[in-house]
This record gives structure tokens, sequence and C-alpha cells, in this order.
């Protein structure tokens, strides 16, 4: 992947685009915990898709591509979709080789004339009000025994001060805050019953869930400063190690990823 570099002439939203980029991938030095807690997000979802023979993946939400791109590197066809072409024009900035598209669609209309081994959509159901609809669409372009991975933050994280999907009331009352472009955005969560019954109306089988990412991989509750002198892979053991005790699970893990098969 391309490092890329910084243009004055960026709209506002690209410029950010980038500083989290650097922040997340490019630069550990910058925020440290930042940088760890995103090596273990893609550490989650690259495991996924680990197989001997290439898959065909679609990657949702892309933004900058973090994800797709490394998917593509490693051997995959990859098909990147995001609203906003902006984040898709920067993402073929990084482009280095890979069998790779972009593609600018919403989420909630998108049809593709393929179907797909392996689709993602991380960190974007949080900023959707009818996630049923979204996972209708996704379901419909998975291949037969096509696995859908959903991860989005925990609603029983310690640390969470967002009502939960069921608490939100009338959707139409939220369709403002629809696609929000960043974390910041985010105005409720999930618990892992609620991302269940959603996969299972829409008729999905084998639906696991995993809950993932303590304070020591997220940096919350000041374990954050503990990133600047302690090395990714000891702080990864603490965080597997604590996420161990099933009484600690639901209440420690910032993130929460779900799965089904069609």
């Amino acid at each position: 992947m391309i490092k890329p570099h910084y243009d004055h002439d960026w709209p506002d939203d690209v410029k950010t685009l980038y500083q989290h980029d650097m922040e997340e991938y490019w630069d550990k030095t910058l925020v440290p915990n930042k940088w760890n807690q995103y090596r273990n997000l893609l550490d989650t979802y690259l495991a996924m898709a680990k197989t001997e023979t290439a898959l065909d993946i679609l990657d949702v939400g892309c933004a900058q591509a973090t994800l797709a791109l490394l998917l593509a590197e490693s051997g995959h066809k990859v098909c990147a979709v995001d609203l906003r072409q902006e984040s898709l024009d920067y993402a073929q900035t990084r482009y280095e080789y890979g069998d790779i598209r972009f593609v600018q669609h919403n989420v909630l209309e998108v049809h593709l004339n393929e179907t797909f081994d392996l689709i993602y959509a991380n960190q974007l159901i949080e900023h959707l009000v009818y996630p049923e609809t979204m996972i209708k669409r996704l379901s419909a372009m998975l291949k037969p025994g096509g696995k859908l991975v959903i991860a989005t933050p925990n609603h029983s994280y310690v640390v969470s001060s967002h009502p939960s999907f069921k608490e939100l009331g009338n959707p139409k009352d939220w369709e403002h805050l629809q696609f929000s472009a960043d974390g910041d955005g985010h105005f409720y969560a999930y618990t892992q019953q609620e991302l269940i019954e959603l996969f299972d109306h829409c008729d999905l089988n084998d639906i696991n869930a995993k809950m993932f990412e303590s304070p020591f991989m997220s940096g919350h509750l000041k374990v954050r400063y503990l990133h600047r002198f302690m090395p990714y892979y000891i702080l990864k053991k603490i965080d597997r190690l604590l996420l161990c005790i099933p009484a600690l699970r639901r209440y420690l893990s910032h993130q929460l990823v779900v799965t089904g098969t069609k």
C-alpha cells in the first residue's frame, strides 16, 4: 500500500480522513493507542479471510479502504463500496497492487450483478436506522455458503453512553443522523442479542457473535498512557486474557462482531 501525500487542496472531509489514516495506520507515534487499536481490528477481520483459495469479497462503507486494499494485496478479488466518492478517490491514491475496484453507492440501495464469498460491513450499521434493509440487501449478494460480517461498538461496554438500537424508538426521528461519516456521529449502539435477532430475521444461518477489544486495546479508561511504552504484543496478550473471563467479556469489550452464512 502506498502512503498518501497530503494535499492542501483537499476538502475538509478528506483532510480528516487523511488524519485518521496517519494516526491509525501510518504513524504509530502520533496516537499510539489508535494505532494499536486499529491494528487489532485489522488482525480480527483479516483472519476471517485466511483461506487457501482466493475469495470474492465485498467491503461496504470502506472509507479509506485499508481493509479492502490489504485483502486485495493478499490475493483476493475485492469490491470496495462507499457512499462518498471523495473517500474512494483518496483510497485509490493508496493503491499499490491487487485485484480491487472502487464503487460509489448507498449501502441501502447498492445492487451489484455478482455474488460474494465474504461481505464486510465494518463500523457501519450503527450509522443506520433501518439496519434490516442493509442486512437483507447484503445477504442477497452472498453466494450459497457465503458469510456476512458486521462489526459495531458494543452497547454493554463499560464506557458506552449511547442508547441501544431498541431504545431509539421511532426510526423516523433519527433519519437525519444517518450516514454520519465519523465515529463522532455514533448515536446508538447494539447489544449482542439485538444484532443476533436482526441476522435471524434476515434468514441467515450459523449465526455467531464475538466480543473483542478490551480497554487494554482500545486505550479507554486512561489505559492509553500505557500504549506509549508497552509493546503491541503485550497489550494484545493482556487483552486476550481479560476477555477469556466470561463475567468480564460483556462489559470490557468495546467491539461486537456478528457473522452469518447464507
